[in-house]
């Protein structure tokens, strides 16, 4: 009697331990494809994405551009593509011009000499978008990491500059190029596009390694307590 109790006994764990791997089982099926009908719908909005953040980066170079013009002086966007980051300083020789304008959106403790925008910041949720590359087009693209604008709202280069965004995953991924008139300064986004162009891959990586040396200034910098300076 008591040696079929614990056969009984045995068999039901065995059962129900059985039970729990086929539940684990089909778990794990069920995620599968949940992933499957959620990713692309992730993805759907993917070209929105690009185009609003294309817009804000359009919308700090336009700034940056009218403060060198009303200004008389220099103002340059530098961008840190590993970090996903860029900011805007005074770049002229006028020390009176170093602190940036107030701005009721940005944190009332960031630095006044710089004013950072980080991508992965943006309330916009996943995928991010990234910086991708920025290249300027002088024949073949050319790996650079900043863009300065001029008292007369060119740029400091004299072949157009062009940012490339990127979002997404797989086939899904998409890319957004944000160009740089040299001699107008004027900033126009581009058209959503499903590739890069040839050779921008390429480039991207020297960028990245340029941009992490300039974040790693910057950041030191952003640990140094700003001094006000005289308008």
């Amino acid at each position: 009697m008591g040696s079929n109790h614990k056969f009984r006994s045995g068999r039901a764990q065995a059962y129900h331990a059985g039970l729990s791997l086929i539940e684990v089982l089909i778990t794990i099926a069920v995620i599968g494809i949940l992933a499957g009908i959620l990713l692309p719908n992730l993805q759907a909005n993917i070209p929105d994405r690009l185009n609003s953040v294309g817009q804000i980066l359009a919308a700090d170079l336009e700034y940056a551009r009218s403060l060198a013009v009303a200004n008389n002086s220099k103002y340059c966007c530098r961008f840190a593509v590993s970090q996903n980051r860029y900011h805007l300083e005074h770049s002229g020789t006028s020390a009176l011009l170093e602190a940036l304008p107030p701005n009721p959106f940005r944190p009332s403790d960031e630095q006044i000499d710089q004013q950072f925008t980080d991508l992965n910041e943006l309330p916009m949720g996943k995928p991010v978008v990234d910086l991708v590359s920025v290249v300027r087009l002088s024949g073949s693209p050319v790996s650079v990491n900043d863009v300065e604008f001029l008292p007369s709202g060119g740029t400091a280069t004299s072949q157009p500059t062009v940012i490339w965004l990127g979002c997404g995953y797989g086939d899904g991924r998409r890319f957004i190029p944000i160009t740089i008139n040299p001699t107008t300064g004027l900033v126009e986004p581009g058209e959503v596009t499903k590739s890069l162009p040839s050779g921008i891959n390429d480039v991207s990586a020297a960028l990245r390694k340029k941009s992490g040396p300039l974040l790693a200034s910057a950041n030191q910098q952003q640990r140094q307590p700003a001094e006000g300076v005289a308008g």
